[in-house]
């Protein structure tokens, strides 16, 4: 014991010096990759100034080109050739495209007239033109064309040749025939001043040589130039946000051709970014690039709280892991002893464990690619196999249709599926599979099944016996409706045989008096009379005893053989309360029915009128209970051009919450063995939501009475009874 003690400690020791090396190692590690972030992002930055740079003096020489092939090219012509360039979209660097033209002083007058009476662009012209500021020189450089107009409207007529650091640009681009770029100038557009500058290209008269610097001086004509507001180019350039991390600042050097060292003073800052934050000791280079005979001088400084500072995140991760496992190395070395005796000890409770798995009548099973790879005993049991014949088995010659089940995704699958036994029985069981170690159920996947084959032998029996008291409930609603119409047509027939034998003795009365002395007149009249009156009774009696033949005909045929066609609402609903009249009468119940004459529907009338008798029974068997009178309101009404909402409403005692809440569950009833089969209202929903396609809704509270809301398609959906009718009938 004390010897693995002592190379407990020896090995935290060691592992707690290896921690403060490797530590160190990451720090050394950090320090190097931050530097060369640094230096790749400023290289990237200063590549990617100059390239844009490059493009936009690119485009500078292109419009040089124009000049060059047509010397006199016209406002017209250079509008239309910035105007293609798409300078918002393609250069949004520029602030304005310009044309400088060489006047001499002689011609400075008749030039600015010429100007101001051009109406080449603008049909006004340019009545304000003028050539400013005033200086008396032989040459002037005026700014003739320039574009976008809006916004350069003061550059417009500038004598460039007036102002001392644009007058150099300008002699320098004449005299080396290359793309010349200013100082850090203000430029003249901007009401708050904003560091800018601007890049040239001479132009001269076609034909003639420019070897020289005299010939190029007598073949010059005028400039292009390219405004550029800096701060504005930069954007372009620098990613939002890169501020944060990088410090940058761009100092003008001066002129190549004088050596480009000017010192970094405010006056030539062409740009400032991100200062302000406490710079990085040892993160700071400088990067000089070329732009147009001048050099900028680009001062980047890495910014604190960037992503250039160090992460000690990671060196305390790395020295608290490396502490932690010198820990848990030497804590390990102590217990390896005891580790041994739980190991065994652990072997034992897993073949307790198997031993219990195997003696469970459920089975599990572990799948693997599709195939089993171990399974219980109970499984084998469920499928009729020998103890280990599944192993290595595909998983889909047990299930049918287990293949698309192990593809139907990653996640839980529980259902009831059909099992193939090695006789080729099938046998139904509930299978539920989960996938492990995160992957798919194909790939991986434990499953576990239980037979229930006897209870779907039950649930077989038990739908079959629904199935018979269902047809059993409508055979009984059908002989009451038999009874209360039997009922209801023994008073016409009976008025009618009453009326009929009174007649027969009123005629045998009247033949006596024929055959005996005579007839008075005042005798006839009375038997014309009491003949018309028997005639009127018969045929009222007759007719009332006709009106319920048909409708008991017409519901007892929708009820036994219910099929699909167009019928009035109205009319169904009226026969099928004429077969309950007397049953309605007897308890007293009054019935309003408030039924648009115009609404139709092509339907199945049947179950309209089953519907309608079922809520009819169960409002007389538990709604009017112990009450004398009351009072059933049948209304329907229109839900657009594709619904109707059926309304069946009584004042009766209601229902308590309780019985709401079962109202449609099968068997359920408070009348049981006193006339209530349970089955009425379940029929209601099972009609309305199967048959009719709509919904059912019932609000009811004790003594407020019930109202039963059905929505129903004024055209039900097909089923597929018929459908094969329609099939045959095609």
């Amino acid at each position: 014991m004390a010897s693995l003690r002592t190379r407990g400690m020896l090995a935290l020791f060691l592992g707690w010096l290896l921690t403060a090396l490797a530590a160190l190692l990451v720090l050394d590690s950090q320090d190097s990759n931050i530097r060369a972030a640094f230096q790749r992002d400023s290289d990237k930055l200063a590549a990617d100034t100059q390239a844009r740079l490059q493009t936009y003096f690119d485009s500078l020489l292109s419009l040089k080109g124009l000049f060059a092939s047509n010397e006199n090219t016209s406002r017209v012509q250079f509008a239309r050739f910035v105007r293609e360039l798409q300078l918002e979209s393609r250069y949004p660097g520029f602030q304005a495209i310009q044309f400088v033209r060489v006047v001499p002083h002689d011609h400075l007058a008749a030039y600015a007239d010429s100007v101001r009476r051009d109406t080449s662009l603008e049909p006004a012209g340019y009545p304000r033109f003028a050539i400013h500021p005033e200086q008396v020189n032989d040459e002037h450089f005026v700014i003739e064309y320039t574009e976008p107009l809006l916004g350069n409207e003061s550059a417009l007529g500038l004598d460039l040749g007036a102002l001392a650091p644009h007058r150099r640009a300008v002699l320098l681009a004449r005299d080396s025939g290359q793309v010349v770029s200013t100082e850090r100038i203000t430029l003249v557009q901007d009401a708050v001043p904003q560091s800018g500058f601007v890049a040239r290209a001479a132009v001269y008269r076609k034909g003639l040589p420019l070897a020289t610097v005299a010939q190029r001086r007598a073949a010059f004509v005028g400039l292009v130039a390219i405004v550029f507001r800096v701060r504005t180019l930069m954007s372009e350039v620098i990613a939002p946000g890169a501020d944060r991390h990088l410090a940058l600042r761009i100092h003008d050097a001066g002129n190549v051709s004088d050596g480009a060292r000017a010192s970094a003073t405010a006056s030539n800052l062409m740009y400032e970014a991100g200062a302000g934050g406490r710079a990085l000791p040892g993160l700071t280079r400088e990067v000089r690039i070329a732009v147009a005979q001048r050099q900028w001088v680009l001062r980047f400084e890495a910014q604190a709280g960037s992503r250039y500072e160090r992460e000690y995140v990671g060196v305390v991760l790395v020295s608290v892991s490396g502490v932690v496992i010198s820990a848990l190395i030497a804590a390990l070395m102590m217990s390896a002893g005891r580790n041994r005796g739980l190991a065994a000890r652990l072997r034992a409770t897993l073949d307790e464990q198997r031993a219990i798995q195997d003696a469970a009548s459920i089975g599990i099973v572990l799948v693997e690619h599709g195939r089993i790879v171990r399974c219980t005993r109970g499984l084998e049991d469920i499928l009729g196999f020998s103890e280990g014949d599944l192993i290595g088995r595909p998983a889909n010659s047990l299930l049918a249709r287990l293949g698309a089940t192990l593809a139907s995704g990653s996640g839980r699958w529980e259902g009831e599926l059909e099992l193939l036994r090695k006789d080729g029985r099938s046998v139904w069981c509930l299978v539920a599979g989960k996938p492990i170690r995160g992957r798919q159920l194909e790939e991986a996947s434990v499953w576990v099944v239980q037979d229930i084959s006897a209870r779907k032998q039950a649930e077989a029996a038990l739908r079959q016996a629904q199935n018979n008291l269902l047809q059993a409930e409508k055979m009984a609603s059908l002989g009451a409706l038999v009874a209360g119409v039997a009922h209801e047509l023994n008073t016409p027939i009976g008025n009618s045989l009453l009326t009929a034998s009174a007649l027969a003795d009123r005629f045998h009365e009247f033949e006596q008096l024929v055959e005996g002395p005579g007839i008075t007149r005042s005798a006839l009249m009375k038997m014309v009379q009491d003949t018309r009156q028997g005639c009127l009774i018969v045929v009222g009696s007759l007719r009332r005893a006709a009106d319920l033949i048909n409708s008991f005909k017409q519901v007892a045929v929708d009820q036994t053989n219910d099929v699909r066609r167009s019928f009035n609402l109205a009319e169904v609903l009226h026969d099928t309360l004429a077969t309950h009249h007397v049953q309605l009468r007897r308890a007293g119940i009054r019935t309003l029915l408030e039924v648009p004459p115009a609404l139709a529907m092509d339907s199945y009338p049947g179950s309209v009128g089953q519907v309608i008798s079922n809520l009819i029974n169960n409002a007389l068997l538990h709604g009017f209970e112990g009450r004398g009178q009351g009072t059933i309101r049948i209304s329907a009404r229109e839900l657009g051009e594709q619904e109707l909402l059926l309304e069946f409403a009584d004042d009766g005692v209601g229902m308590s919450p309780k019985t709401l809440s079962q109202i449609f569950d099968p068997f359920f009833t408070t009348k049981m063995g006193r006339g209530g089969s349970g089955l009425g209202m379940n029929i209601v929903y099972n009609i309305v939501t199967g048959i009719l396609g709509g919904r059912v809704e019932v609000d009811s509270s004790p003594g407020q009475g019930t109202r039963v809301k059905l929505q129903l398609p004024r055209s039900a959906p097909q089923h597929e009874a018929e459908a094969v009718r329609s099939e045959d009938q095609a």
